[in-house]
């Protein structure tokens, strides 16, 4: 059986928080809190780390864009969608500056509110992934750079070509495997005693 996906909703709204809450239940969602301004909001996906946040982009005190920024950057969720009665060009710019996946204008039309959901949720995953292999491509390129500068410094300790040296790095790395595996792997006398019955 797979598990509930949750979610955080935050209007100060009461009617509307309930109405999204209400949606989300109905697509399956558990929603694990529910929040009128940005502070518990933060502090809601600080215990929950839900899966998607709905969030009011005008609150009183701390509003919603300034709250999904902190969500995003303290990696609380991945995916935020903003609730909005404004549709002006301004209120886009700052939305995706804050990195919001999703945008919804209010009143929320029903028949729209499903797909706009699992779009936003579909756009946070492949960024997620694309962040990941690029953090696995910058390890790769450190790593890169430990072996050359190691190479260099043995090529200039034994005078000889940096091809030499990268070979001897090489051997060095595989006797330091082979000598790892003589000391995890069982002796002889130990696979003998393991094959053993033991006695009743």
């Amino acid at each position: 059986m797979c598990e509930k996906r949750t979610a955080v909703v935050v209007d100060d709204e009461p009617i509307t928080c309930m109405d999204v809450a209400e949606m989300l239940r109905e697509m399956g969602f558990d929603v694990v809190g529910e929040a009128a301004d940005g502070f518990d909001a933060v502090e809601l996906c600080r215990v929950h780390r839900p899966d998607l946040v709905l969030m009011d982009a005008r609150m009183p005190v701390f509003d919603g864009l300034t709250a999904s920024k902190t969500i995003l950057e303290k990696h609380y969720c991945n995916c935020i969608v903003l609730l909005t009665a404004y549709q002006d060009r301004d209120m886009i710019e700052k939305a995706t500056k804050a990195g919001v996946s999703g945008y919804l204008v209010k009143p929320i039309d029903q028949t729209r509110f499903q797909p706009a959901i699992e779009v936003a949720l579909a756009q946070s995953k492949r960024l997620r992934q694309s962040e990941a292999r690029a953090q696995q491509a910058m390890e790769k390129i450190e790593e890169n750079k430990r072996i050359f500068q190691a190479q260099k410094l043995l090529s200039q300790a034994n005078g000889c070509s940096q091809t030499a040296a990268y070979q001897l790095l090489r051997k060095y790395a595989m006797d330091k495997r082979m000598t790892c595996l003589l000391y995890t792997s069982p002796s002889p006398r130990d696979r003998q005693k393991s094959r053993m019955p033991s006695s009743a």
